[in-house]
């Protein structure tokens, strides 16, 4: 039987990480091209699907949000993650924010009364929510999984930029069109960090 040798494993390593990462590197790719012409798109369209009564204190200001958060998505019935935040003295607003068809909750406590909206798919929307959604403060658990996701794919891009080095590195006949690219790549991004 062959045994398996380090390069051979970093060879396979690489394959395999870069077949992993190919839907991830496809998506934030095609999403940042909308972040990179930000164009003014059409306001969202929010409609109105339900509203009922709803009475608790506004915290005070610089007090936490995510209590009367939690508890206006559990009077609104949805579950999942969610951002908070207090529009003036008077309104609270959570949004939701589903990949499709995203849900925002606004509490009117003058009125003691829990409005809720969804908005229907927008294609800019969808794609700016895929690169820009992450972190683990959500409190939804597939949120979590997301953010997870994100993490695992940062270190497995690092790891393949390492055994794509590794492998460069090995192969002598390419190492100086690798020197001409790696300085060519570092002195782009070097001239335009410190220009901007």
């Amino acid at each position: 039987a062959d045994h398996m040798t380090f390069p051979h494993f970093v060879r396979r390593a690489h394959l395999y990480m870069g077949l992993f990462l190919l839907p991830w590197v496809v998506m934030f790719g095609v999403s940042s091209i909308p972040l990179n012409h930000n164009s003014a798109p059409d306001p969202p369209r929010w409609t109105p699907v339900a509203q009922q009564p709803f009475h608790v204190e506004v915290p005070a200001p610089g007090a936490n949000l995510r209590p009367i958060g939690r508890l206006m998505m559990e009077a609104a019935g949805i579950d999942g993650g969610y951002f908070v935040n207090r529009v003036n003295p008077r309104q609270v607003n959570v949004n939701h924010p589903d990949f499709l068809r995203p849900i925002r909750i606004l509490y009117h406590a003058d009125r003691g009364q829990l409005i809720i909206e969804r908005r229907e798919l927008a294609l800019r929307s969808f794609i700016l929510g895929l690169h820009t959604r992450g972190g683990y403060d959500l409190d939804g658990f597939w949120d979590s999984v997301w953010a997870l996701f994100v993490d695992i794919v940062s270190v497995a891009l690092m790891l393949w930029i390492a055994s794509g080095l590794y492998m460069w590195w090995h192969l002598p006949v390419t190492r100086r069109w690798g020197w001409t690219a790696l300085a060519a790549g570092g002195v782009c991004f070097a001239v335009l960090m410190f220009s901007l």
